[in-house]
């Protein structure tokens, strides 16, 4: 795997290095922004702040687009921010589910993010060869198994086993970032498709 201190090795120009960097932040600053959306919606905290905290979560996917725009164009990152965003929302509403007790709407949205993942397994490694269907799919329902479990001791006040899930789940986002990151390393290193210069 091609850890971020031996991407030099790739011999990529900076604006490349710089486009890695923040394709393998994002799922650690998604795992950051959902745990507070979920701390601010079951502590009841101020509206404003719950507000600021979705409007962060809303604001990846289009980050995630851009540096999809430069590599696979508009049309996959505009397709990609559609599924991105509908994840993003189901999982805030997920939340809101599970913080109100309603099992129906808990069930539902747990199906639908599932269908979710599975869409996008299927779209990035379409988009992408180097980015291996089993690998996609083992890293994007992990994570999202993890975090459900998250909100779950956080919803039965299992507050340090919360905590402790909360660390691994960051751990694992630097892993998926390293594999996002060095499957692009490989798509643009041996593709014949030109990466658009940023």
């Amino acid at each position: 795997m091609a850890h971020i201190n031996q991407l030099p090795e790739y011999n990529l120009t900076t604006g490349q290095l710089n486009l890695l960097y923040r394709l393998r932040i994002i799922w650690r600053d998604m795992a950051t922004w959902i745990r507070s959306y979920l701390i601010y919606t079951f502590l009841e905290s101020d509206p404003e702040l719950k507000e600021a905290a979705a409007q962060k979560l809303m604001d990846l996917p289009v980050k995630y687009a851009d540096i999809f725009r430069i590599f696979f164009g508009n049309e996959v990152a505009d397709d990609h921010t559609i599924l991105m965003t509908n994840y993003t929302k189901l999982l805030m509403s997920l939340i809101d589910a599970t913080k109100s007790g309603d099992t129906d709407s808990i069930n539902e949205y747990t199906n639908l993010i599932n269908e979710n993942i599975n869409d996008r397994v299927n779209f990035l490694t379409y988009i992408n060869p180097f980015w291996e269907k089993s690998t996609m799919s083992d890293l994007l329902h992990t994570f999202n198994n993890m975090t459900i479990n998250e909100i779950n001791t956080f919803a039965n006040k299992d507050y340090q086993a919360n905590i402790d899930l909360f660390s691994r789940i960051l751990t694992y986002a630097d892993r998926m970032g390293d594999t996002f990151a060095e499957g692009m390393v490989k798509y643009f290193t041996f593709s014949s498709r030109e990466p658009r210069v940023p």
